[in-house]
Order: structure tokens, then sequence, then C-alpha cells
């Protein structure tokens, strides 16, 4: 194999391309084409990252786990996922919390300025679960949304959970059925054992429930419960309460032998028969975690070929020469001691394997490719390249006539410190092996932090010295984040939470759950690189691929606060050479501009507001409308993790700590005794009115009133989103209905149907859209939206351009949503909007009626207000100040109890020009022990973290 490239490309490190040389036997005319074409895959192929680079984002939060009235402190970083220096494609970011289950809750908009922002989000309005902090740019929206970030976060409360719990769970089979037992101890939040207490048990699984019971608790607060299990046993929950209102809920864990996920990957994709290889795999528990096995792989003859047993986290190794005819199976040894078989991939008669091997100390990595005779015979040519994050570093033309065996080294120089990805492509670039091996050149910024005292007083006075140089000792210039915690109140656990260098070179290229990802990178010994390098061969992923065919970017990159939309008549065509006006009261301005050839017009250098709201106005206001060209939000969903395990459940020593702290402020704030145990405050809210509506009932009166204030918080969701978030009975779906309810909902008459035709035969199936099973008849201020959407067909407004309705307009964009269930709301509207034709077949119980209140006053024609729009954005969201108490005086009487998590925060340490840093603030009241975290980039490519601590002893006298 001989190198042909030598350029640099994007990185610090030198990109240049000098590969193993091996006995091909090659004219010099039969190389130039081949060559050639590889040269130009790769200006290809770098010309296209310059003009569309991928992105990535890591989130730096002061915590992971949160109690009540608390606030998420972040630091976005936005890089070049190329390069890995600031990107300079978008201005804006969009952070977001979402709910295990995928619902939006919490969402901002950023402005990001030289690939920096940060800012808050305030908790208090969210119950105790498990949360996913999301962020991402319009950019991104390009490429796989596996390369958003995502970082699960827990918000824990006591006042739902009053119990603690602990639990032991074993299975045994009776009567060939599987039977559960579970030994559960039920403690108050400050571990004293419930005992002998009247308890109502539940045992759930999803909606359905498997066993119910009441029981008592013994002397030790413990309780024995056995039921039978389903066939797979996940999403079970033990529910236990009592008529105090004491409550506790219990997901088990069934971490059943038979439930084990094992895969076996072959390094390099196949096996191939003679060959020899290597087969990575993984084992995994039911909650996501690994789990350690131990196993023998048998041939046909039952013939043991070769042992293997995990090493870390459930993943390892081994070597096997398999044949084609053969099938292998392997026999684990599972936790607990249950032996089960599984089957390994069937080898291959023909192919080519791929083997790397990457030794730390080496400067080199190894790489031998291995072909079958018939590879050799054909004398056919093959690329062999080698990328990091994205960019090709490495390439070289590979031939197997004279040898079925290459073998060579590539100096680790060639690429920067990170994953690179080795690929075997045929001369129609076909991708035939891949592997993934990691770089490292120990190039990472070098931190140090250091305090003047070895123990601090409470409310003292700390100094931290920072001081950043690089892998020569030179100081650098960088921007940090820095986070300082109790750790009587928040897990110092550096090992599963990842940082800024964990995230950018490895796990954000990985597919899947990682478990302790600075494990990996973080201790420098021989087992922790075999960890690794068995994690690249069994959670390998690397894509910077767009998700649509190469051509025009369908999300544009947003580089600034502007607007932009296009003005079309009737017939949806753009209208030219017109002019847009723009005006808004808070602030006071007023804008004007003329539309493109494509009817587009853009307003830029918009001032920055909390509560934007423009009004645009078009000189043409009779047969025109205005179109925003808003980006859809994406749908984010929840990645694979671990199972949540509750505070309660997993007796988490610091986070009842945390919340047993929080309740202590609370009640300081309240002027209550500090140990008293208060219910969450109840709220008894007002009826909601909508403005302007045309409820036949009056405004407000409806089984679900959603108002203006409602529907603002909501932002750009669709009405959709909204219903389907907001009303837990929305439904998409097909019921069986008579032929008069699919008619009445359309506004369809028997004159109607008399000169209509059906373009599908009819069907008692009916697609629609339900509350409470009940088709919705849509009235939009106080026009049924069947007679504006009036057809010759009688099958219309079908699903379809119901749907597109529906999904088309935001929740903003309107002023009010009321629904009528029952009869008490729905008689008027069933006596108003359901044609007469069918009333007599009909009933008021066969529908949902559902009135839409636009801002505009106009039906359901909303998008075509003739000349106007009132546009409403996603405000930017600016962060608050990180409130550090400042004690001048140390024997100063103390006001208030200080009793913090986060004892600091600091978004934006910026080093000098000789590396260094100061960042000064106080303890807190409590003797304990701070954990700092410190995150950062030198914007070139580089990064660092540091972890470090400080002791606070008892106050000063």
């Amino acid at each position: 194999m001989k190198n042909i490239f030598n350029r640099r490309f994007f990185r610090r490190p030198v990109l240049i391309f000098t590969f193993i040389t091996a006995c091909i036997g090659y004219t010099h005319a039969q190389q130039t084409a081949p060559a050639a074409r590889l040269l130009q895959a790769k200006q290809y192929a770098d010309s296209l990252i310059r003009q569309n680079p991928a992105e990535r984002i890591y989130l730096h939060t002061d915590k992971s786990t949160y109690t009540p009235a608390d606030t998420l402190w972040f630091k976005a970083y936005l890089f070049n996922a190329h390069s890995l220096t600031p990107s300079v494609k978008s201005g804006i970011m969009y952070v977001t919390i979402i709910t295990d289950s995928n619902k939006v809750v919490k969402q901002q908009r950023l402005p990001v300025e030289n690939g920096l922002t940060w800012g808050n989000i305030s908790l208090d309005d969210l119950p105790a679960g498990n949360y996913v902090l999301t962020a991402y740019t319009q950019w991104m929206q390009n490429f796989s949304k596996d390369g958003f970030f995502y970082r699960q976060f827990t918000i824990a409360d006591d006042a739902r959970s009053n119990w603690m719990a602990n639990y032991s769970s074993t299975s045994t089979m009776v009567e060939g059925k599987e039977q559960a037992h579970v030994k559960l101890q039920l403690s108050d939040t400050y571990k004293k054992a419930v005992i002998e207490r009247p308890v109502q048990l539940l045992v759930m699984k999803g909606k359905r429930r498997l066993y119910r019971s009441n029981l008592q608790t013994d002397e030790k607060g413990l309780i024995d419960i056995t039921f039978n299990l389903p066939a797979k046993p996940g999403d079970i929950r033990i529910i236990a309460n009592d008529a105090a209102g004491n409550r506790v809920d219990i997901p088990l864990n069934f971490n059943r032998p038979q439930d084990a996920d094992i895969q076996f990957m072959p390094e390099g994709g196949t096996l191939i028969d003679g060959l020899p290889a290597r087969i990575g795999f993984k084992a995994i528990g039911l909650d996501g975690r690994g789990i350690e096995i131990s196993g023998t792989v048998f041939n046909e003859n039952h013939q043991p070929v070769t042992d293997f047993k995990s090493s870390h986290l459930g993943m390892g190794s081994f070597e096997i020469t398999p044949k084609a005819d053969e099938n292998y199976t392997a026999k684990i040894t599972l936790p607990g001691g249950q032996i089960k078989d599984y089957a390994l991939p069937k080898a291959k008669s023909n192919g080519i394997v791929l083997r790397v091997s990457d030794k730390p100390a080496a400067d080199s990595i190894v790489i031998s490719l291995q072909a079958t005779d018939n590879i050799r015979k054909d004398g056919e040519s093959y690329f062999l390249i080698g990328k990091s994050f994205g960019v090709i570093c490495y390439g070289s033309i590979v031939n197997f006539k004279q040898s079925g065996s290459i073998n060579g080294r590539v100096s680790k120089k060639l690429f920067p410190s990170g994953i690179a990805h080795f690929m075997l492509l045929d001369m129609k670039n076909r991708p035939l092996n891949e592997r993934l091996v990691f770089i490292n050149l120990n190039d990472n910024l070098h931190v140090n932090i250091g305090t003047s005292k070895i123990t601090y007083a409470a409310r003292d006075s700390v100094a931290l010295n920072i001081n950043v140089t690089d892998a020569a000792g030179k100081p650098v210039q960088a921007n940090f984040s820095l986070a300082v915690t109790d750790d009587a109140q928040v897990h110092p656990d550096s090992l599963n939470n990842e940082n800024i260098i964990t995230r950018m070179l490895l796990t954000s290229e990985l597919k899947g759950y990682v478990e302790q990802p600075n494990y990996y990178l973080n201790a420098n010994d021989y087992n922790s690189h075999l960890a690794l390098d068995n994690l690249l061969l069994t959670q390998g992923w690397v894509s910077y691929d767009w998700d649509k065919p190469k051509g025009t970017p369908l999300y544009a990159a947003e580089t600034e606060l502007a607007i932009k939309g296009k003005v079309l008549n009737v017939f949806n065509k753009p209208v030219k050479k017109t002019r847009v006006q723009l005006f808004s009261k808070s602030p006071l301005m007023a804008s004007d501009t003329l539309t493109d050839a494509s009817g587009s017009f853009t307003f830029r250098n918009l001032p920055l507001t909390d509560t934007p709201a423009y009004f645009i106005k078009t000189a043409k206001n009779f047969n025109v409308g205005i179109v925003m060209d808003d980006a859809p939000t994406p749908t984010l969903s929840a990645p694979a993790a671990a199972t949540f395990i509750p505070w309660y459940v997993s007796n988490d020593t610091t986070l009842f700590n945390s919340l047993k702290t929080n309740r202590i402020k609370q009640n300081l704030a309240n002027d209550l005794p500090a140990d008293m145990h208060t219910l969450r405050e109840v709220k008894i809210k007002a009826k909601k009115i909508v403005k302007g509506s045309k409820n036949l009932n009056g405004a407000g009166n409806a089984d679900y009133v959603f108002d203006e204030g409602d529907l603002l918080k909501a932002g750009k969701k669709t009405w959709v989103q909204f219903l389907t978030e907001n009303v837990k009975s929305f439904r998409e779906g097909t019921i069986i209905k008579q032929f008069v309810v699919r008619f009445s909902v359309q506004g369809k008459t028997k004159v109607d149907l008399q000169f209509g035709t059906w373009r599908l035969p009819p069907s008692d199936f009916f697609s629609w859209y339900f509350v409470d099973n009940k088709p919705i008849f849509f009235v939009v201020d106080g026009i049924a939206l069947g007679d504006v959407f009036k057809s010759n067909f009688n099958d219309d407004p079908d699903f379809t351009m119901l749907k597109n309705y529906l999904e088309g307009n935001n929740a903003e964009d309107i002023k009010g949503i009321e629904i009528n269930t029952g009869s008490k709301y729905s008689d008027q509207y069933f006596g108003s909007y359901v044609p007469s034709d069918w009333k007599p077949y009909a009933h008021v119980s066969d529908f949902t009626f559902m009135e839409i209140t636009t801002r505009g006053g106009y039906g359901p024609n909303i998008d075509k207000t003739p000349g106007g729009f009132l546009y409403k954005p996603l405000a930017l969201s600016f962060p608050s100040q990180f409130y550090s108490p400042k004690y001048l005086v140390n024997n100063a009487p103390k006001v208030k109890t200080d009793l913090r998590s986060t004892i600091y925060w600091q978004p934006n340490v910026v080093t000098g020009a000789d590396g260094k840093a100061v960042i000064n603030f106080y303890t807190a009241d409590m003797p304990s022990s701070y954990t700092i975290m410190l995150n950062g980039t030198d914007m070139t490519g580089g990064f660092g973290f540091k972890q470090g601590g400080v002791k606070v002893g008892t106050p000063a006298p």
C-alpha cells in the first residue's frame, strides 16, 4: 500500500498522508487512474465539508440532579465538527428540556457568538422526574439527529415521595409460570422504618394491573409480595400507599439472565472463511447497563474453539478462525450461573478481513488486510482511507494480486486526537470493511487548579488559581466554564458524568448509551485502553452525512436574528416587487422592504427584546397572504440510556441530603421550623376566558379551555402537538362510524352528496382526530371547518387535508381552544352545526366539538388574512447573573443560613496570555467538601477538563 496524499487540512495536527508500502507490482500507468480517482474523491469531500460543515455541541451544566425551585445553569460550546474550532455557521442555538416520554416542557433560543453562549433555566414549575436536556442549531437538522446534544438529568422532590424504599427480587418457575418474589422495606425520609403499618399495594405493568392487596409491614418495615411475571418484565412498578397519604412509586428492575442482550460484532464487519478474526461482544441487562459474562465458543461437533470473558461493563473480544460451512455457538454463563446459547454470525466464503492493532505506547497503528484466493486472483484494486471527524486524513490503493496478506503501519501523527475511521472501499466507492480506533496524542490542554489553603472555614473567601498550558508547557489563552458544588448534596462522579473531552472526542461519535465515559480516557493504563478498543468494536458509529440527498441544504443556518417570509397570492404564487412593512410596539420600530422575484422578504438587524411581537403587512391587501419562513421544530426523542432509579429507591444519601437541605431552605424562607415537612402548595386557578371567542355557551364555558397564555407558552408547536401534549384523550386514528357522523363532521348535506362523487369506494372506517374516542367537529371563529373547505368529492376534506391544516398552524397564532365533550356544552353545537339532514340519525354524544379562536377572527383561512400577519417568534433568552454572596467580615451576624448546593457558577472564565486566571467565591455554612469542574477550549481545536476539590471545615470563631 502506498499513500498518495501529502497536504494539511483543517486541524492542528499534521494531516498528511504517508502510509505503508506493500509489494503491489503496478506499472506507473496502472496506478494513475485509481490514484487520480482517489484524489478527486478527497478533493470533493474536502470541498463539501468547507461548504456545508457539520456542527457539534457540548453543554456544561452545574450539576445533574436538581430539587424543586432550583435553576439549571449551563454553558454551550458550538464547534465545527470537522476542525473542532468554534463554528461560524450558526449564530442561533436552541436549548430544550424534554421529558422521558419526549414531551417538550421548556425551550430557549440563544444568540451564539464565536461558538459560545450560556444561560439558565428555571425548574420551578417542573414536577419531579427524569428529563433530557437537548441542544441543537437549525443547521444541524440537515444531519442525523443523533448528532444533537442530549444529557439526562433528574429533578427529585420528597413532597410526593413521603417514603423511601429498598427491595430485593427473585423469580422462580411454578407450574410452568414464572413467579416474582419481592421483599420490600419501607422507611420515612429520615430512614426510620415504617413499622406495622397497613399498606395498600399495587403492582402495575404499564397501565395493566398485575397484583393488588392490603398488607401490613412487620417490625422492620418489611413486606413480602409474590405475583406472576409477564413474559417481558419491563416497565413493572410497585405503588405503595397508606390512609395518611404517604406514597411511593417503585420501578422494579428484573435483570433476569434470559433477558440479557448479547451481541457479537466481527472486527471490520464480517467473518471470512479461513481468515483469522477478532470478534467483539457486548452484554447488557434489561436496565441498559453492562453485565459481566464468560463463555466458550463451540463448533457444530460440540468441540470447544475458544474461551472468552468480559473485561469491562460487559464488553470484551476473542480470536477465532471461522469456516464458512460451520455454525458456531457461544455457551455463555450469565450472572447468577445460568447458561444460555447464542449463535455467532455466519462466516462468508469469500471476502476481505480488516484488522487494526493499536498499542498505547506505539507511535503507529498496525493495519492488516487479508483476502481469500478469489480476491487475489481477480487482481482488483481497492481504496483504503482513514478519516477523522469526517476529514480524509489518509488514502492508499491496495491490491492483493501478489499476496493475500498486506501488513503495514500508519503513523498516529497523521491524525488528530480522537476517533479515526478506517474504511476499505472497492473502485465504485462501496464500503467493504470498517474499523474505528482511538488516537490519543496526549495533546489536550493541561489544566491546574490551585488554592491558597488546605481547609477553608464557613463563609470563607476562596481564590482559585487556574493555570492552562499546552502539552509542551507553554501558556494557553482559553475559555472555560466552572462549577463548584457541595459534595454533601451533589455527586462528585467524574466517571459517569462526561466532560468536554469525552464528549467531543469520543461519545459524540458512538451510538447507544456509553457507561462511565470518562473511564476510557482518564485512566492511562492497559485495561482502560483495551476497554476503549472493545467499546469502539461494539458501539462504533460515525456520521457526518446529510439526512437528505446532497444538494441545497433543507435547513438554512441561522446566522442572525432576522424575520423571513413570502407573499403569496390566492393561487400560492409568489407576489414579487411588492412593499412589505414591519411594525413593533415594544420596542417601537417600523421598517419596510420589497419582495424579490420569488416573493421573499427579509428584515434584518432587529432589536433584542424579551417578548417580540411584530405586525407585518403588505401594500396589497386583496387576494394576498403572508407565509413566514420558519423551520419546523424537530421531533426530539430521548436517546437510549440506563434505567432511571429514583432517589427514594436507591437510598441516595447525597440526594437525600440535598432534598432535606432544600426543605430547610424553603421552611426558613417561610419562617417555619427548619425540620417541618410541608406539603406542596396547591394553587387554585381562576376560570379561563378566551377573548373574542364565538363559543355558543359563552367564552370559557367548555370541558377543556386553553387561553392565550397557554398558547403563547406553547410557541411554535403546531395545533396537533399542543393538543397531543395537553389533552390526554386527543388522538389520531381510525374508527368505525356510521356515514352520517362522517358527513356531519365534514359539513356535507344531502345536496352536497347528490352532486359529489367518491374518489374511493365508501367505507365504514373513518380516519380523523378524536377526543374521548369521538370524532371532532372543528369550528374556527364560529365557522365550521367543512363550510370553508368544500369539495365536489364526498371524501373531502379528507384526513390528509385536515392533518396538513392542523399541523400547518402554530399555537401562538391563535387566542384560544375550547373543547366540548359532554352534553352540557355540546347541545348548543349539535343543534347549530350538525346538518339538519343527519340529526334524526345522530346523537350529540357522537361528537366532540372544538372551537378555535384565531387572532384575526376571519375563520379557517388564518394564513391568508388579507395583507397582514401577526408574528411572534421564539424570543432570544439572555442569562441571569448567578447569585454569589459576599461575606466581608467573618464575625458578621448571620442573617440567614447559607445552604447552597451549587456553591459557584461562572460560565466565562478566560485565561490571559500567561495562561492564568483567578476566580473568587465564598463558601457556605456547612462543613463539607466541594467539587470543582472546569471545562473549556483554546478555540483552536484543543480541549481542557479538570476536576478539583476544596475542603470546608467548621465556621470561623
